[in-house]
């Protein structure tokens, strides 16, 4: 089954799904006359959306790949490679890093090591559409089919460290069963609002587009029905340290603390000289990121629970 974001047409209309499956056409939300050329500039920008122009990596971050034990995943016709670091031991706790749209796994190198450091396993796939490796379009949501299949293979990860979109895709998996006991969230988007707000702005388009792009993400979740765009983060009473540059000029840094709301066990860092990129290497985030491990760890055997288990 795909779930490639894309507009589906014919001859007379072109429409998109509301939220309950309803056809709805564009013109309603453009006007007729307009239609075509709206028509037009949306495809342009979905086929962006599911394409991403993978940030290239520096020669050091290849070397380093060329190192670690790699793994491949089939996820339908995707494929995607694992990057495994760290000597599995017995009762040793798991860690999936995520990238996000258009990053790569070593961008999060520096994470790695303070996880390694402090005794996990760690885990860092390329997102489906994303190893140079294998390119090919994969959008957003048929990713959370990569997230479960991480964790059939490999069993329930005790901590998620995600980066941008990387943070939503985690969110959506969770609503699926993807099961986690620990979160660290670093220049997340609040929603999937927020994140098409980027591309629109990215892409120089005006905001009403959002409204169709928004109502074709929730006709692709791959669920019955998609959770409210703008609660997604609402994961109970898990631990979460949320990371963000208050010079983030792609996420806003309000979206941090609309995440942080949904978390009533959370821990908001706000970096005042870095953006969306810079708090990946930014010594606050990894002083920050050791000392929410150490807290939490301390708090493991106080609690039973994983996100998705209850």
């Amino acid at each position: 089954m795909s779930f490639a974001l894309c507009f589906r047409s014919d001859a007379k209309t072109q429409s998109v799904p509301d939220a309950s499956g309803v056809r709805i056409a564009l013109s309603d939300f453009f006007g007729a006359d307009v239609e075509t050329v709206m028509n037009n500039r949306l495809d342009s920008l979905i086929e962006k959306l599911s394409s991403p122009a993978v940030f290239p990596m520096r020669a050091s971050e290849a070397q380093q790949l060329a190192l670690m034990r790699t793994q491949t995943l089939h996820c339908g016709s995707h494929r995607s490679r694992i990057l495994i670091s760290g000597n599995p031991g017995y009762g040793a706790k798991k860690a999936l890093l995520l990238h996000g749209w258009g990053g790569h796994p070593l961008m999060l190198a520096q994470a790695k090591d303070i996880l390694q450091a402090q005794g996990y396993e760690v885990y860092l796939p390329f997102l489906l559409g994303h190893d140079p490796q294998t390119p090919a379009p994969a959008d957003l949501p048929v990713q959370t089919q990569l997230l479960l299949i991480l964790q059939t293979t490999f069993g329930t990860f005790d901590t998620v460290v995600a980066h941008s979109a990387g943070g939503l895709i985690t969110a959506l998996s969770a609503s699926l069963g993807f099961r986690f006991r620990k979160l660290v969230l670093m220049s997340v988007p609040a929603s999937f609002t927020s994140l098409l707000r980027h591309f629109l702005r990215q892409n120089r388009l005006p905001v009403q587009y959002l409204a169709p792009l928004c109502a074709e993400y929730r006709s692709r979740f791959p669920a019955a029905g998609m959770p409210e765009t703008d609660a997604l983060f609402g994961l109970g009473e898990i631990p979460a340290l949320i990371v963000h540059g208050q010079q983030d000029n792609k996420i806003n840094h309000a979206d941090a603390r609309k995440i942080h709301h949904q978390l009533p066990n959370s821990r908001l860092e706000l970096i005042e000289d870095t953006g969306h990129l810079g708090v990946l290497t930014h010594v606050r985030t990894h002083h920050a990121l050791a000392s929410f491990l150490r807290a939490a760890g301390a708090g493991d055997e106080k609690r039973s629970h994983h996100v998705g288990s209850y």
